[in-house]
């Protein structure tokens, strides 16, 4: 695929109080670490070095990194203009989808190369036409270009998370500079690097012209006459067009920054060409330097232009463009789908083994309090036995002295519940089982029942009842036999 949503990329920068912030040129590696504080942002390192060609900029990055000793940070990366095809597009609609479908279709026209080739992005600018239309900046950029950068920082053992465009954070940069000026007119900055000029038109906070010239600080210095007549003309053919484009955008001032001003004479020059006011504006008088950074206004890097950078790190929330290849993210998707995997089994893993470990040492500890119980059983043994001895002894003893059942106490309360003409023949009591069993006869069967519930009544006697067979003997008496249990004191 060779677009992406710029909506899904914004991510990258929020958020962030510390990161490193690196430009890859064609002829600079640029590189600077910063923290957002209380009091503003802070350059607390930076590395610039020149490229040659040949060089290994992922070896030439991790040597940096050691020797300056960078931190181990997000990096925040961002592509030179030059490199990027930038178009700025007005689309009849407000709605996101439909823009994300018009962009899709512009890309194709907006460069001759094929969309498996590269890579595109867009920011919206805001409303025109009466709030129909929707302005947008589209970065356009081949693959190869974006791959070739993005893999020589991450060989340096860096982790990525965007990639963007220095005109973003030229944009940034200028913004902060100028916000306590009124927009309601339009202004010009001309950021000067090394090999290239980018001049971006800024009207009511936002880009509404850029365009790349191909003359730089190098050969402003080199050929000051013919390079400063050349580069006039290029930046005044550029305001013209804007002009052409936007004809209620009158210019008011340009101002020159980057490496242009180290460029004496040139604010001036291009004044004088432009007619308008014109000055210059150094991006680190906007931060703080710490002392390990060195001196960035020395002459080794007066062709280098960090406002790109600079602009970035104070303010990464306003960074939208993501250029980063569709392989990297799909890679990091799956590598933090992988991660989240990973952490899941891990923590259910834990769960497990914490169940386990848990479930041993109870059932460990239910087996040593059931071994400390049975020992305390065994040693109180002796004891019990003892105690059980002194308790049959209590209760015999007790059953000696209780003369209830005794017969002298038994047989007067028989007799006392004999009816007339019922006579025993024997009566036994078993004291110790406790129960009474009484034979004899009767002249007639209710006096057997008559006896029956008189013992039931008394207080010595409990469930009587007959046992066997009446029968009748040989002199017409009815002969029972009646049983029951002694009745015990609550």
């Amino acid at each position: 695929m060779g677009k992406r949503s710029a909506k899904s990329g914004n991510s990258g920068g929020k958020g962030i109080k510390e990161a490193l912030f690196i430009e890859i040129g064609n002829d600079w590696i640029k590189m600077i670490q910063a923290e957002t504080g209380k009091g503003g942002v802070t350059i607390s390192k930076a590395h610039l070095e020149p490229l040659d060609s040949g060089v290994d900029i992922a070896d030439n990055l991790a040597a940096a990194l050691k020797h300056k000793k960078f931190s181990s940070l997000p990096v925040l990366a961002c592509l030179p203009r030059q490199a990027v095809n930038v178009r700025l597009l007005e689309l009849p609609s407000t709605d996101s989808t439909e823009i994300a479908d018009m962009v899709d279709l512009q890309i194709g026209r907006q460069t001759p190369y094929s969309r498996d080739e590269i890579l595109s992005d867009y920011r919206e600018l805001g409303r025109s036409r009466q709030g129909t239309y929707t302005r947008i900046m589209l970065a356009i950029v081949q693959r190869s270009v974006v791959r070739e950068r993005f893999y020589e920082i991450e060989n340096a053992n860096l982790d990525v998370q965007r990639m963007g465009v220095s005109s973003e954070g030229v944009l940034t940069w200028f913004l902060h500079r100028t916000r306590s000026e009124n927009h309601d007119k339009a202004m010009a900055v001309v950021d000067v690097d090394s090999f290239y000029t980018q001049v971006l038109v800024v009207h009511h906070e936002k880009v509404v012209f850029t365009k790349s010239i191909l003359v730089g600080a190098k050969q402003l210095l080199e050929n000051r006459d013919e390079s400063f007549e050349q580069f006039g003309q290029e930046v005044q053919s550029a305001l013209q067009s804007c002009q052409e484009e936007h004809r209620d955008g009158e210019i008011v001032s340009v101002t020159v920054s980057g490496a242009g001003v180290h460029v004496d004479g040139l604010a001036e020059a291009l004044g004088s060409s432009l007619s308008l006011p014109c000055e210059n504006a150094d991006c680190l008088s906007d931060v703080k330097l710490s002392k390990g950074v060195g001196d960035l206004a020395d002459a080794r890097y007066a062709t280098a232009s960090l406002s790109g950078l600079i602009g970035m790190a104070l303010k990464p929330s306003a960074l939208e463009f993501n250029l980063v290849p569709d392989v990297v993210s799909m890679r990091k998707t799956l590598m933090e789908s992988a991660r989240a995997t990973s952490a899941l089994a891990s923590l259910i893993m834990l769960a497990m083994v914490s169940a386990s470990l848990y479930a041993v040492l109870a059932c460990a500890f239910r087996a040593n309090h059931v071994k400390g119980l049975k020992q305390e059983v065994a040693l109180s043994q002796p004891d019990v036995v003892k105690v059980e001895r002194m308790i049959e002894v209590i209760r015999e003893a007790g059953d000696r002295q209780d003369s209830r059942f005794s017969p002298v106490n038994l047989f007067p309360a028989i007799h006392s519940c004999v009816p007339k003409d019922v006579y025993f023949e024997t009566v036994d009591i078993d004291q110790a089982g406790m129960k009474i069993a009484m034979a004899g006869t009767a002249s007639a069967r209710k006096d057997i029942r008559e006896l029956i519930r008189l013992l039931e009544e008394s207080e010595l006697f409990a469930n009587v009842a007959e046992d066997g067979r009446v029968t009748m003997d040989q002199e017409k008496r009815f002969k029972f036999r009646v049983v029951g249990t002694f009745e015990e004191e609550e």
